[in-house]
């Protein structure tokens, strides 16, 4: 094996590697280290023959510097395709604060965070249309022609702006405040109802009243709307792959 080939392995080390740390599902600490180091290895395999032709260098600084690079823009494409997620899981500790499941939160070992009980029941729903749709192999793809629009010399900031970042984190959080939308005016319905009762007739317990009755309510609900659910998932998961291919691209 060439000293050219050794390095053309660490570097597509180096940024696929990086990316599985910070890619949705995958990165997860439940998902089995073998089969990360096992897509990890098919990735490099898939992605040899794109960078066959890179020429070695024997400058160790500027060997280290292209590692640091591929493993910045494999971080940077893992956690931009994690963003969807993240409206996902942001949407369901809306709804839990307006339905009174904020109190019920609990360490959560496979997200390592605190996680809300919308916002598990709405991940785990994103994550089977995710597998179901074969949104993971056009992610996986992406990342493999990665290295046909970045070569592993390449690659350039200039394309990167502070007000895409922007628009990114926005187009999050209106994604996450469409899907919340349906659930927590429904719950908030519910509370001003709840609060005319109160008003009107003193002698009932609203408190006690209105836990089960928006527990009751908000599962309800979330059977009604599921179908809704699903399709609203269709619709915006493949902006995990749109969001990583805009920013390989802004990076050419």
């Amino acid at each position: 094996m060439t000293m050219a080939e050794v390095q053309i392995i660490a570097l597509l080390l180096c940024r696929i590697m990086s990316f599985i740390a910070s890619a949705p599902i995958f990165s997860q600490k439940a998902f089995p280290n073998l089969a990360k180091i096992i897509i990890g290895f098919s990735l490099i395999m898939a992605a040899y023959p794109l960078v066959a032709k890179y020429q070695s260098t024997s400058n160790e600084l500027v060997f280290i510097l292209l590692a640091a690079k591929e493993i910045l823009v494999g971080l940077a494409m893992g956690y931009l395709s994690q963003l969807v997620f993240s409206a996902v899981t942001i949407a369901g500790q809306m709804i839990d604060f307006q339905v009174g499941f904020s109190i019920a939160q609990a360490y959560d070992s496979t997200f390592q965070m605190m996680s809300s009980q919308f916002g598990r029941v709405y991940y785990w729903l994103a994550t089977a249309v995710f597998f179901m749709l074969d949104f993971y192999q056009q992610l996986l793809i992406g990342v493999i022609r990665s290295f046909k629009i970045i070569s592993l010399t390449g690659g350039t900031a200039d394309g990167a702006t502070i007000e895409g970042v922007v628009r990114l984190f926005c187009q999050t959080m209106v994604m996450a405040l469409e899907l919340a939308a349906p659930m927590v005016v429904a719950m908030l319905v519910v509370n001003l109802m709840l609060g005319v009762i109160s008003r009107s007739i003193p002698q009932i317990n609203v408190l006690m009243l209105s836990l089960p009755l928006q527990t009751g309510l908000s599962f309800l609900l979330m059977l009604l709307i599921l179908p809704n659910i699903i399709s609203f998932f269709q619709a915006n998961l493949p902006n995990s792959v749109n969001n990583m291919m805009d920013f390989i691209r802004s990076l050419k």
